[in-house]
């Protein structure tokens, strides 16, 4: 499981500390413990089954490690996120269904959302475009006017606690820091790793400095996970909680037109205002927010660039004109590139920059960042594998590896495949890892799609369908498959609609 996935309503971005001990096949109340979906510094979160429903939830359980450590505090946050969440009864927001102790055990049964956090899709995606992020800028604005309305702060509003369901719906989730009307808390230390008082990335400036809260610096948080979906990268960076929290409190975020031209400057100036230092400047209640936002529905994207005085509003006119020039300088350089390629073979490109030239990160996540943003860059994937091997991400980039191989000028299919032999191999070896098995499998018969139909694609197909048998759920199967590139979820598409024609293997083409 990549390091911060969500999939069930509980962020999991944080290390883990403690031997493990995995509870699957256990039963809980009602509820059977089927696999274990993630774990973080201090709770695992299960997929189980609700028996008495026949339906499947998510259940997070404090570590026992966690609690002999520091069990007071950690059950006081678990009792404050069941009391803030259960009292919210919203779509776009996680639902919790229920809470128990059990000897060492302490849980929380909630709706189980299987799907990508904000974060995760920002990570495979790339920022969405407008409609997409207006839509759910609009969702989550709703779930926190919810909260308002019953008097609760958030107070982590962040990409990871941003749930998107299957069906492109948001929600919101982990209220573990949530604020009930409370008394004013005390100043943060931004030095302490791991602080419980919010993700300094995304805070208010007034929670930064221990001030009282309300619904305002949950929307100023907002602002910075929205900047964040479209920009693809918060505002602030920053090597330390200290550096971030020093930009949130004096330097203005740089301006999001210039980065997303696209976007609207309505949309921008909305932005803008959730982003205003000092809380009197934002939206004076969520109510006002989310009006806001229901009247940029009908504003079109890029209305910046339609001004008939424009350099876009300018090509518009003349496009008559360059129409018939374009279309024919363009099936003219076509035809050269076929001709081209029939006279001369294809050459191999000089080996690209090995790993070692790549600078390591300070962290795994930066490091698969920083791939993420030129993913068509084989020595950057290559560098988080070699820099962090053990990792999650390394499988990830591994994938990403062996599609970046087929997608460059001149395709390897042989090294390909080698990368996803490796990611197939660590699912054979690994238990915990075994869904590599299938992607890996996957991606060796995604290499050899266009191949005239052979024995080879054939034996990996019937693999395939051997181990797609012993799941014991879609929503197990397709969990799995959602962790996959998006080439190879599309190419699984077409596997499963062969299959459905067929009962033998058939290449799907």
């Amino acid at each position: 499981m990549p390091q911060g996935a969500n999939v069930t309503g509980v962020t999991m971005g944080e290390e883990q500390n403690g031997p493990e001990t995995d509870l699957s096949n256990r039963t809980i109340g009602e509820f059977r413990l089927l696999r274990r979906l993630g774990s973080g510094g201090m709770a695992d979160v299960y997929l189980a089954e609700q028996q008495s429903l026949s339906r499947h939830v998510a259940v997070k359980i404090l570590k026992a490690e966690s609690l002999r450590s520091n069990g007071e505090v950690l059950l006081r946050r678990f009792d404050q996120e069941a009391r803030a969440a259960g009292g919210l009864s919203h779509p776009n927001v996680v639902q919790i269904i229920t809470t128990g102790r059990t000897g060492e055990l302490a849980w929380i049964v909630q709706e189980y959302v299987p799907g990508l956090n904000l974060s995760q899709w920002i990570r495979r995606h790339g920022p969405p475009d407008y409609a997409t992020g207006l839509r759910w800028l609009q969702q989550i604005t709703a779930a926190l006017k919810a909260a308002a309305d019953a008097g609760i702060v958030h107070r982590d509003v962040k990409p990871e606690n941003i749930l998107l369901t299957r069906s492109g719906i948001a929600k919101v989730t982990d209220f573990g820091l949530a604020q009930l009307n409370q008394p004013r808390q005390p100043r943060m230390n931004l030095t302490q790793a791991g602080t419980t008082m919010g993700t300094p990335w995304y805070m208010s400036p007034e929670q930064i400095e221990g001030r009282p809260l309300d619904h305002r610096s949950d929307q100023y948080s907002l602002g910075i996970t929205v900047w964040h979906m479209f920009a693809g990268q918060p505002p602030f960076p920053g090597k330390n909680p200290m550096a971030v929290a020093v930009q949130h409190l004096r330097e203005p975020p740089p301006g999001l037109a210039r980065l997303r031209a696209d976007l609207p400057a309505a949309l921008c100036s909305v932005i803008e205002r959730m982003l205003a230092k000092k809380p009197e400047d934002r939206y004076p209640d969520m109510a006002a927010l989310e009006q806001a936002l229901i009247k940029l529905n009908n504003v079109p994207v890029n209305d910046s660039l339609q001004a008939n005085d424009s350099w876009w509003g300018l090509l518009k006119r003349s496009r008559g004109i360059f129409t018939t020039a374009a279309a024919s300088l363009a099936a003219c350089f076509l035809l050269g590139q076929l001709v081209a390629r029939s006279i001369n073979p294809p050459v191999q490109l000089p080996t690209p920059q090995s790993p070692a030239e790549v600078a390591t990160e300070s962290s795994v996540a930066r490091q698969y960042a920083r791939a993420m943003l030129q993913p068509d860059r084989l020595d950057l994937w290559r560098a988080v594998i070699a820099a962090f091997p053990d990792t999650s991400e390394a499988d990830m980039a591994s994938m990403q590896l062996g599609i970046a191989l087929m997608s460059s000028l001149v395709p390897d299919p042989a090294q390909a495949r080698q990368a996803f032999k490796a990611v197939r191999e660590r699912g054979e070896l690994d238990l915990e890892k075994r869904h590599l098995q299938l992607l890996g499998m996957i991606g060796e018969a995604w290499v050899l799609k266009d191949r005239e139909r052979n024995s080879e694609l054939d034996l990996l197909l019937s693999q395939i369908y051997s181990r797609l048998d012993e799941y014991e759920s879609e929503d197990i199967l397709q969990l799995d498959i959602d962790q996959a590139p998006n080439e190879l979820q599309q190419f699984f598409g077409r596997i499963l609609q062969s299959r459905r024609q067929s009962t033998e293997p058939v290449a799907p083409r």
